[in-house]
Parts: structure tokens; sequence; C-alpha cells
């Protein structure tokens, strides 16, 4: 009997161990697979928040910064790729992340420890590398009599690579800074301040603004003397149409494009019912989009 009562006990506690090891191990793992998983890119959210900017935001928390502003237009242009948007090292999924600057894409969860790849040395000058990690510079000389036609320098990004591409060292001619057109920017980088022959730059208008024309420039030597040839480009801004008028009113104003404001009135014996003002928007919509209208005064006692 005492020999039963000890294999039974001895039974429970093994029992015990294996329910305590069954169950609690997986959550270490869960948590470490969590923080793993979690994805570099900026993804679609579903979103309860929505920002002066237009864009929609997770939580409050992810609203735009000033110092450091996201601009993806700008960083489409330089071929840069964007991670997760944040404001705060919460709003990052991953521990190992912080929510740091990264350029045009602004403040990004981003993995301090990541690296850019080695950078070979030039046929001619040199480079010299602060670090491999986020945020390093790389930073190009040339021997004498010799000019950095390109950057000058290069960051580590947050997604691996480092910004722009190699320059070169040449003697005379080359180009510097592409031409400024009017609400348009180019996709060259805005720290680099010369051009080897034969480079491009291509232009794009802002938002709200529509190109005509050719938006590319190259760089060209002519006669011994390097120039931009090119872009031939205008940016008009969008047209939103002449607006509707309400029955027993009229409107005052005639800017109908981008930026362009009208003024809703009513006639005598009639009052107005809505809002007042209406905004051509950069998509070539009037906003409101609702028409305001004109009802009868009521009658005076």
């Amino acid at each position: 009997m005492l020999l039963l009562k000890k294999n039974l006990l001895y039974w429970l506690l093994l029992s015990a161990i294996l329910v305590k090891t069954v169950y609690c191990v997986p959550t270490a793992a869960v948590t470490e697979a969590d923080d793993e998983n979690d994805s570099e890119w900026d993804e679609d959210e579903e979103s309860s928040e929505a920002d002066d900017d237009g864009r929609v935001y997770k939580n409050p928390r992810n609203s735009p910064s000033t110092e450091c502003p996201r601009d993806e237009e700008q960083a489409t242009l330089l071929g840069q790729k964007c991670l997760r948007k944040c404001s705060s090292d919460e709003d990052c999924k991953s521990k190992k992340k912080k929510c740091l600057c990264d350029g045009a894409c602004g403040m990004s969860c981003i993995k301090p420890d990541r690296e850019c790849p080695d950078l070979s040395q030039p046929s001619l000058g040199s480079v010299t590398l602060s670090g491999k990690h986020f945020g390093s510079r790389a930073t190009y000389t040339c021997p004498h009599g010799y000019h950095v036609v390109g950057l000058q320098s290069r960051l580590c990004q947050a997604d691996g690579s480092w910004a722009g591409s190699e320059p070169v060292c040449k003697q005379n001619i080359y180009c510097l800074e592409p031409p400024t057109i009017e609400h348009a920017r180019h996709s060259a980088l805005p720290e680099q301040a010369t051009f080897d022959l034969d480079s491009t730059v291509q232009y794009h208008c802002h938002t709200g603004y529509a190109t005509a024309g050719f938006p590319r420039a190259k760089c060209l030597a002519v006669d011994g003397q390097a120039s931009w040839y090119g872009p031939d480009i205008s940016c008009e801004p969008r047209s939103c149409g002449q607006p509707p008028d309400p029955a027993h009113g009229w409107h005052a104003g005639e800017s109908y494009t981008f930026g362009g404001k009208v003024t809703y009135h009513c006639g005598e014996g009639y009052e107005l019912v809505g809002r007042a003002e209406r905004y051509c928007q950069a998509d070539g919509s009037w906003t409101p989009k609702e028409l305001p209208t004109c009802v009868p005064q009521p009658a005076a006692d």
C-alpha cells in the first residue's frame, strides 16, 4: 500500500512538471517571434485618425513631424524606400527599432544596427567610411587637380542602401546645379552641387499642378563648356472648372484653379444655408462638395 502511494505521488509530480513545460515555453517563443516578424516596410493599415495633410494615421501619436516630415513623392524620385512611419519608439512594433529621422521618408521605425554594404574604392580618388550602420557617412575625395563631381558624401539609409550614386573625379568639365522650375522639383539629392557629363535629372510638378512639356534635363558639353539642356516644362495649377451657382444666388471670385476660392451670396429676400466659401483642391475638385442653397427668409412678425 505504501509503495502504491509513492508511485501515485511520483506520477502526479511528473504530470505537473510536464504541464508547466508545455504552457510556459511557447509564450517566450511567441514573444520573440512577434519581435522578429515585425514588418519593416510602410504598409497600409486600418486607421482611425486623419491628419491635416490628408493621410490617415493609425493613432494620434503617428501625426506628421514638423522637424522631419515625410515626403513620399520626393522619396520616390530619389529611389528611397520608406519604412513604417512613427512619432515615437512606442509606434514601432519591434523593440529592436527606434523612431528616427530618415531623410525624405521622415520619422520611421529603424533598426539602428542595420548595415549598408561595403563600398569599393573608386578608380580615381578615395572613399572613407565613418561606419556602415544607419546614419554613417561615406566621404569621397579626389587627387590634386581634380574635383568631386556628384555627391561628396553619401549617407547609409534605413533601407540598407547608400544614398545617391558613386561620384567621379573630373578635371574641368561638369555641370553645376540643375535649373530651378517654379512649382516643380527634380530627382537629384538637394546636397549634390556638381554633375558629370550625360547626367540626367527628372522633373515633377508639385501636388496640385499639372506637368506640361518635356520634364527632363541633361548635362552636355558644347565647345568645351558643360551646360544643362532642358527641361522644357511648365507647371500649371489644376483647374476645378467654374462652379455652379445655387438658385437665387451667385458666387464671387474668378480663380477656378488649385488654391482658388469662391464666396457665395444670396439675392434679396433669401438667406444662405451651408458653407459660404468653397476652395479648389489639388485633385481638381471643389471643397466642400455640397453646394450651399438660398432659402426664403422667414417673414417678419
